[in-house]
């Protein structure tokens, strides 16, 4: 039975080798097609430039790969192995010579591609001979293990044979043996009895002939059994109270974990606010001696603003950006969400980023279709995109990589896939690019919460993210979001204020126009006060609701600017509901000044309208375009 099942075993392997031979055969037979075809196309490209042939050479070449791909997972020797990979590079060198080529031909230089292909032909023809090197090893390399398994097979029966000579030799000894009833019970018993006091509760006695053996036997393996079922139920007991204690020590770890995650958020929460006022104070400041000194008649003062205030200025907004993410970081999750646009969306973020791209010399292609819509919340959708196209363009800036491919469609029911591959220089370590505070940009030039955000947001909506590096270079990022049915006619997409926009030109107002600004903070009170001095008209000041109240009571205002959050039992929301009651034209014109975007309750006039909101901290040009806006829309409405 032996001898069959090994002669058995080597026919399987033998077949195996067989077919495994006429499946290489066939994929170097592909692979050299592939190639060939490549060089027809190229010299059609040569002869009538076309993209078809190029789509076409990029499609053979992509039938080539996947062949190459078959041979790198066979297993097989060093040598044929290095045949593999000097295939491959010579393939990729091919590809190399073509896409130069082809790039010769779109510029007109017809001669030096021509060069290109004729170098193509002589590696193609090398392929070639190294493909047929490639097989020959592979067979020889089958011969020598077929001549294995045939001195193997030797062996083995010479192994068989010595085998059933000694099961002879032990088949007469055993006759031997059985002729001794007596001693060898005993002998049993004794054995048996050591194995039990050893530990090993399996010892038994096998049936005895003899009626005083068998009893002893019988009881011997009653107790064996006894013994061994106890042992059982103890082992049982203890395997369950090492798995309730290792379940507990999980749950204590995940509560201690929670527990540090929810304080660290209330804490960053909070810091957060703090740092927003004095932020604001800092940078309004900041601003201001940049605006009045830049172009001071004193060389020297103007240098100073170059080399200090700028930098501050810079500095203050980096770490404005920072506070923000902070925020952004501590918030719960919101559950609005809604139908949204998925190309409009995509555009915002590539309409705000297009210019850096070009800057920098790199390609940004959209291929978004126009029907996609996707449940979401469009802000955060346009700030992950947003966010994933500064760091790709980041990444390529720092090293190789031309473009950033965005694409879009729906391959499974009820899901759309986002996917974002450059060609730069890929992710240093995919496994914690979600990590909070996690990055590998230089100093002071990212806070590593880009892409924590960036996976939250997308976890809120109910889909998911997967990052990679692609398999040809580059950084993979795929987002899966819910699909949704397109809006009717009548329904309103959800849009968003863009992230970032350029500020409008600051408006000239009539001298007669008032605004009241309501801030808790001196120095932001002063601070806007002498921001809308640039714009001619006269301000008000309070320190808080009830003040603004009083002001509003004796005097005639055409925009309040508030901030939200104030001390006392008047805030900025109670303070504007009390103008909707009081004086419900003022209530159109009221701005809202918060350094939080959860300041924005549900249902509030900041989630209708979100023009009206001034994030803090607040940079001059947006502060003006804001209050510049309302004056506007005033001064057309008298």
């Amino acid at each position: 039975m032996g001898f069959v099942l090994l002669f058995g075993t080597l026919r399987r392997e033998f077949e195996r080798d067989m077919r495994s031979s006429v499946v290489e055969q066939r994929a170097a037979d592909e692979i050299m097609v592939s190639v060939y075809g490549q060089l027809l196309a190229s010299y059609q490209q040569l002869q009538n430039p076309s993209d078809r042939n190029r789509e076409r050479f990029d499609s053979l070449g992509q039938i080539a790969y996947t062949h190459l791909r078959q041979y790198l997972f066979q297993p097989m020797a060093i040598e044929p192995r290095l045949q593999v990979e000097t295939i491959k590079e010579l393939h990729e060198t091919l590809e190399v010579d073509a896409h130069r080529a082809f790039d010769l031909v779109r510029r007109g230089e017809a001669d030096a591609a021509r060069v290109h292909i004729s170098d193509m032909e002589s590696r193609a023809a090398r392929l070639e001979r190294e493909m047929g090197r490639f097989v020959a090893l592979r067979e020889r390399e089958r011969a020598q293990r077929h001549d294995d398994q045939v001195s193997s097979l030797q062996r083995w029966v010479a192994g068989l044979a010595l085998l059933v000579v000694a099961l002879a030799v032990y088949a007469l000894w055993s006759v031997h043996v059985v002729k001794d009833r007596v001693v060898r019970p005993l002998v049993q018993l004794s054995d048996a009895s050591v194995q039990l006091g050893t530990g090993d509760l399996s010892a038994r006695i096998p049936p005895q002939r003899h009626e005083e053996l068998a009893t002893v036997a019988r009881s011997f393996n009653e107790m064996a059994v006894r013994m061994q079922a106890a042992r059982a139920e103890v082992e049982a007991h203890n395997r369950e109270l090492g798995g309730a204690l290792h379940d507990l020590r999980e749950a204590q770890q995940n509560l201690v974990q929670q527990e540090k995650m929810g304080a660290i958020g209330v804490m960053l929460a909070g810091l957060a606010h703090e740092l927003n006022n004095p932020l604001a104070g800092v940078l309004g400041s900041a601003e201001i001696i940049e605006h009045e000194l830049g172009a001071h008649a004193d060389p020297a003062v103007r240098l100073t603003v170059k080399e200090v205030v700028q930098p501050l200025v810079a500095e203050a907004r980096r770490a404005a950006d920072l506070v923000r993410n902070l925020l952004q970081f501590s918030r719960k999750a919101n559950p609005d969400l809604h139908v949204v646009n998925l190309k409009a969306a995509i555009d915002v973020a590539a309409g705000l980023r297009a210019f850096a791209f070009a800057q920098a010399g790199k390609a940004l292609a959209i291929g978004v279709p126009d029907d996609l819509y996707v449940e979401a919340e469009a802000q955060r959708l346009e700030h992950v995109t947003l966010n994933i196209m500064s760091n790709a363009l980041d990444a390529m800036r720092g090293g190789t990589g031309t473009t950033l491919f965005v694409r879009a469609g729906a391959v499974e029911p009820g899901w759309v896939t986002l996917s974002f591959v450059d060609d730069g220089p890929g992710f240093g370590n995919p496994e914690r690019v979600f990590d909070p505070f996690y990055t590998t940009k230089a100093a002071g030039a990212g806070t590593g919460l880009g892409l924590t955000l960036v996976h939250r947001f997308v976890t809120e909506a109910g889909g998911t993210i997967h990052v990679t590096n692609a398999a040809l270079g580059g950084a993979s990022v795929t987002i899966r979001l819910r699909a949704a049915a397109a809006p009717s006619p009548a329904a309103a997409v959800t849009t968003a204020v863009p992230l970032r926009t350029t500020p409008r030109p600051v408006p000239v107002a009539r001298p007669e126009r008032t605004v009241l600004v309501v801030d808790d903070e001196l120095a932001l009170r002063n601070i806007q006060r002498r921001f809308l001095a640039k714009l001619g008209v006269r301000v008000h000041v309070a320190a808080d609701g009830a003040e603004a109240k009083a002001i509003l009571l004796r005097e005639h205002c055409d925009v309040v600017v508030t901030d939200i959050r104030m001390p006392g039992e008047m805030d900025g929301i109670a303070l504007y509901h009390w103008i909707e009651q009081a004086q419900p034209d003022l209530a159109e014109r009221c701005l809202f000044v918060s350094g939080d975007l959860a300041d924005w309750d549900e249902g509030s006039v900041l989630r209708t309208h979100p023009e009206r909101f001034i994030s803090k901290p607040f940079n001059r040009a947006d502060y003006l375009a804001r209050v510049g806006a309302v004056l506007d829309r005033q001064a057309a409405a008298d």
